[in-house]
């Protein structure tokens, strides 16, 4: 059956995952995803320069963190606003969620 096209609203307290029916890994030295709808998608800025910040939280997502604890990793490695990332963040996972990229 295919994946639905509505996902779970991101919180803080979610864990998120590689969706089951989506692949990640890293090819030429970026992320890209494979979702069960048959799209690939990769994760850059709009001038097609990998965004830096996109790709560590991929590399953050491993089913045992939550989204508060990824928040706090990028907040100290990249010493922005806490505000600032926590509404970036959110706003890219659920992106990845609704894409079937990754399960909450």
């Amino acid at each position: 059956m295919g994946t639905s096209s509505l996902s779970d609203s991101v919180t803080l307290s979610s864990v998120p995952r590689v969706h089951g029916e989506a692949a990640l890994q890293k090819v030429g030295g970026r992320y890209v995803a494979a979702t069960a709808d048959e799209h690939l998608h990769s994760f850059e800025h709009s001038d097609g320069t990998v965004s830096g910040v996109a790709e560590r939280i991929l590399s953050l997502i491993d089913g045992h963190r939550s989204v508060r604890q990824l928040i706090a990793v990028l907040v100290e490695e990249y010493d922005a606003p806490h505000e600032t990332v926590q509404q970036d963040a959110l706003r890219f996972i659920q992106l990845l969620a609704d894409r079937a990229v990754v399960a909450l």
